[in-house]
């Protein structure tokens, strides 16, 4: 069966690319991919791209036509290629596709690369080899934006969210909202541990009487509320509360104050298997912080801090292909020995970066130019120590660079608590490696009761895990 669907996937990305194909070569009467300079330079004439192609000249613009690799379309799936006509590939104001993926790949890295002073063409090759490989992935908005004067603008997504201390909590809880997003407080899981109490309290009075909100148990507003008796406030079990969440539906907990915190920065991803296969690792890793450096400067976020968010895909596989199995401790050993290759190897990029361009804004004063960065994370070789010392001297172009992988079972079946236990551990120790924590997805089945996924839970908050998703 799996040989079969593999089958009919081929056979359904040649229809795919037979219609790209036959598309361009209607509407620039030669065969695809031949005349990458007329292609350009036509969209260039019908305003379908940004300025920034004029730092490149003519005999630029052919020789980097002749290192596309048309047969690298080969390596899209059929669902990816889908993603570029509709979305990726560049099209006139009559919704006309004018460009091709790999064609949309080169030109992504020549926006990236633009600015570059030395051996300029060579790095833009290197990035659409990242790229076209397929050992990077950019975020969507970035693959529709880049080289088009028009773009719509993405919707912004609304968290559905609910303060712990509201006494309407357990009607939220009730609600149909398919992702209900609550804020945890540590005071509430410490008192969940010592099965202890916690306070709701009518919020429209709290607004009405206090002109305010509530948000955490230690501030003055929340004592002045307690103490206040025009505001009604109700004393609950903290372990009974929390049985209510784990048996809501969609439940999300934050265990962070800042629920968009994981949004800020450009987020993108190392495929993993694909690029430990060919031991490129450091060589891709150097290609693509410098490729995102790049998409920032042209992409003029306004972000001091020019963060990103690498984050490494693919740990499954990673491990099949090792043949380290998912759920022992030789997996989480090799997950925390490979998280802190990558942290090196980009690190090392981005000091460079600060090398020839200068560091981010807002690193005088950082944990950067401290040095309490390494010290966090136990980075004491003596590699680590030169790295730390060039950046206390140099600074460093990103303040945050590396997220860690949003974890959730992947395989269909339901998996035993000693399973879950794991996916744990192997988050742990990629945010050891990371400046933003991934997100976890516990399960409840037949084979975990409410108290093993509380015992859960209580671990996730206990390794540091800022977002827990209960499905």
């Amino acid at each position: 069966m799996r040989v079969l669907e593999q089958s009919d996937e081929r056979t359904h990305e040649r229809a795919l690319l037979e219609v790209l194909y036959r598309q361009a070569e209607q509407l620039h009467k030669k065969p695809a991919y031949q005349g990458f300079h007329q292609v350009v330079r036509k969209l260039v004439s019908d305003g379908l791209y940004g300025s920034w192609i004029n730092h490149y000249s003519s005999n630029e613009i052919k020789w980097l036509g002749l290192q596309i690799m048309p047969e690298r379309d080969q390596l899209l799936s059929a669902k990816q290629l889908l993603q570029y006509m509709k979305e990726f590939v560049t099209c006139n104001h009559y919704d006309r596709r004018l460009g091709l993926p790999q064609e949309r790949l080169m030109l992504i890295a020549m926006a990236a690369m633009r600015d570059e002073t030395v051996q300029r063409l060579q790095k833009v090759r290197e990035a659409y080899w990242v790229l076209s490989m397929g050992y990077v992935t950019l975020p969507d908005d970035i693959m529709a934006f880049f080289g088009k004067t028009f773009y719509p603008g993405q919707p912004v997504r609304r968290l559905h969210s609910m303060n712990l201390l509201d006494s309407r909590i357990p009607s939220f809880l009730a609600s149909q909202v398919k992702e209900k997003h609550i804020r945890i407080p540590t005071t509430f899981m410490e008192q969940v541990k010592a099965c202890g109490s916690w306070l709701v309290f009518d919020m429209e009075e709290v607004r009405r009487v206090m002109n305010g909100s509530l948000q955490d148990v230690g501030s003055e507003s929340f004592r002045r509320a307690v103490a206040n008796p025009s505001i009604t406030h109700k004393r609950l079990s903290a372990i009974g509360l929390m049985k209510q969440l784990l048996a809501s539906d969609g439940i999300v907990f934050h265990f962070d104050d800042d629920f968009q915190r994981g949004t800020k920065g450009l987020h993108s991803h190392i495929q993993l298997s694909k690029v430990l296969r060919r031991n490129v690792l450091a060589r891709v890793c150097g290609i693509h912080v410098r490729l995102l450096n790049g998409i920032l400067d042209v992409w003029e976020r306004e972000d001091n801090r020019r963060d990103l968010q690498i984050e490494a895909a693919g740990w499954e596989e990673a491990l099949a292909d090792q043949r380290i199995s998912l759920h022992s401790e030789q997996a989480v050993s090799f997950i925390e020995e490979l998280s802190e290759e990558i942290n090196l190897h980009v690190i090392k990029t981005s000091l460079q970066l600060a090398k020839e361009k200068g560091p981010y804004l807002q690193f005088e004063g950082s944990d950067w130019q401290s040095g309490s960065y390494f010290e966090q994370r136990s980075y004491t070789t003596e590699e680590w120590q030169k790295v730390r010392n060039e950046i206390a001297g140099n600074g460093i172009r990103n303040g945050c660079l590396r997220k860690a992988s949003d974890t959730e079972n992947l395989s269909g079946y339901s998996l035993t608590k000693h399973q879950q236990l794991s996916m744990i551990n192997r988050l742990a120790v990629q945010q050891n490696h990371t400046d933003v924590g991934g997100s976890i997805t516990l399960e409840k089945s037949a084979f975990i009761e409410t108290a093993e996924l509380l015992q859960l839970l209580m671990k996730a908050w206990n390794c540091g895990i800022k977002e827990v998703h209960i499905k």
